[in-house]
C-alpha cells in the first residue's frame, strides 16, 4: 500500500519524504551551524560573571567562593568534576555534605558543598616526603603531581579536611586542582560551571587576611581550626543559627582503612633496637654478640621490606627523602636509613671479631 504525506497541501510518496530526510542535516551539523551563526547564546555568558575577570596579584590567590543558601544539595558540581576530570567510579573530589542544628521548634539543616580548599599554608604540601604538591606562586592552587606520587597516603593524614583520595587502582593520590587549564583559559571550573544555582563562584583572597582567621566560626562551622592550613575557601549565609549546626555525622565513627605494613614496619624496627640494645660488647659472649646483632639486622631489613609493601608505587621509594625540609616522615625515613646504615657496620664488626666482647661500652668505641 502506497500511503502519501501531504506537505503544503501536495501530496508527497513516503519513499520521497525518507530520502529528502537522509539529505536533510545532522543534529551536530545544525548544531555547528547554529553556533556559527551566533543563533545560540553560548555558554560564556552564563558563568563569565562567576570568575575574576583579571589574575591575583602578589599577595592574592583564587579561591572557592560559596554561597551556602543557594546550595541545594543537588550533587551537580559532584557530577561535572567527576566526568570533566574522568575520575574512577567510586573517587570524588568534591563532596555534598549536612549541616544539622537549631531546635525541636525550629530545626535547621544545609546542604554544603566542599572540595580542596587550597590552603595558605597546606598540610598536604608540608607533609608530603616526595614533593608531590605544589602550590602556584600566582594563582596560590595547590596542585598533586601525579608522576612525582608514590603513595604513601601521608598527606590524607595531614590534610585536616579529608581532601586527598588515595587510588588504589593508580597507587597514588589525586585532588582538586581547580580546574586550573580552565582558568587558565578563562574558563569556569566544571562544579562553577555545572552548578544550576550559581551557588559556586571563584574569588580572589588576600592570603595574610585568610593567616588571621582563627576559630572554625571564622571558616565553616564543625570544621577544624582553619589556623593550622588557613583554608581560602569563602563561606556565606544570611542565616544566623548555622554557628549552632553540626555535621550530621558529627557523632559517628568514622575509621580509615588499616595500614598494616605500618603496623609491621613499627614492630620491627622496635624489636631491631631492642635486639641491637642487648648485641652491645660487654653484655655477652663473642657468639651470643654476633646472633643478636645478625638477627636485629635481619629484623631492620625484613622492617625495610614491609614498609614498601604500604606504598602504591614502591619502584619510587628513593623519592622519599626529598622532603626532609618540610616532611617529618622524610625525616623519620632518613633516620631509619641511617640506623639501618649503623647497624649493618655494627653487625659486620661483630661477625669479623673486630669488636671485642670483652670489652665494656666506652672501651669498644675508644
Amino acid at each position: 500500500m502506497i500511503r502519501q504525506l501531504h506537505q503544503i497541501g501536495k501530496p508527497v510518496m513516503l519513499v520521497e519524504e525518507a530520502l529528502r530526510e537522509q539529505n536533510d542535516l545532522t543534529a551536530v551539523e545544525r548544531f555547528s551551524q547554529l553556533h556559527e551563526s551566533q543563533a545560540l547564546p553560548r555558554q560564556q555568558q552564563y558563568y563569565r560573571d562567576l570568575i575574576p575577570l583579571n589574575e591575583p596579584t602578589p599577595g592574592q590567590q583564587y579561591a572557592f567562593a560559596v554561597d551556602l543558601d543557594k546550595c541545594t544539595g543537588c550533587k551537580a558540581c559532584v557530577t561535572a568534576c567527576h566526568n570533566l576530570n574522568g575520575l574512577d567510579e567510586t573517587e570524588a573530589w568534591r563532596d555534598v555534605g549536612l549541616l544539622l542544628g537549631g531546635t525541636a521548634a525550629s530545626p535547621y539543616q544545609q546542604t554544603v558543598t566542599t572540595a580542596c580548599h587550597h590552603c595558605v599554608e597546606p598540610g598536604c604540601m608540608l607533609g608530603c616526603p616526595v614533593k608531590a604538591y605544589e602550590k602556584d606562586d600566582l594563582t596560590g592552587i595547590v596542585r598533586h603531581l601525579d608522576d612525582q606520587c608514590f603513595g604513601c597516603q601521608y598527606c590524607t593524614l595531614m590534610c585536616p579536611y579529608d581532601v586527598p583520595k588515595y587510588n588504589s587502582r593508580l597507587g597514588i593520590v589525586r585532588k582538586c586542582d581547580m580546574c586550573s587549564q580552565r582558568l587558565q583559559d578563562g574558563e569556569a571550573p566544571a562544579c562553577v560551571q555545572a552548578c544550576p544555582n550559581q551557588a559556586i563562584r571563584i574569588e580572589i583572597v588576600e592570603q595574610e587576611q585568610m593567616a588571621r582567621c582563627k576559630g572554625a566560626a571564622s571558616f565553616l562551622t564543625g570544621t577544624p581550626d582553619p589556623a593550622h592550613t588557613q583554608p581560602t575557601t569563602q563561606y556565606t549565609t544570611k542565616k544566623t543559627d548555622i554557628h549552632s549546626a553540626r555535621p550530621a555525622d558529627f557523632a559517628r565513627e568514622m575509621p580509615k582503612h588499616a595500614h598494616f605494613p605500618l603496623v609491621g614496619m613499627l614492630v620491627l624496627t622496635q624489636a631491631s633496637v631492642g635486639m641491637f640494645a642487648w648485641a652491645l660488647p660487654g653484655i655477652f659472649e663473642a657468639a651470643v654478640t654476633r646472633i643478636l646483632a645478625t638477627a636485629a639486622l635481619g629484623t631492620a631489613l625484613a622492617a625495610l621490606g614491609v614498609c614498601l609493601l604500604h606504598l602504591g608505587r614502591p619502584q619510587y621509594a628513593f623519592r622519599a627523602v626529598l622532603g626532609f625540609r618540610t616532611s617529618w616522615l622524610s625525616r623519620e625515613i632518613v633516620v631509619f636509613g641511617l640506623y639501618t646504615a649503623a647497624a649493618s657496620a655494627f653487625t659486620l664488626m661483630s661477625v669479623l671479631k673486630v669488636l671485642n666482647p670483652n670489652q665494656n661500652i666506652s672501651s669498644a668505641v675508644i
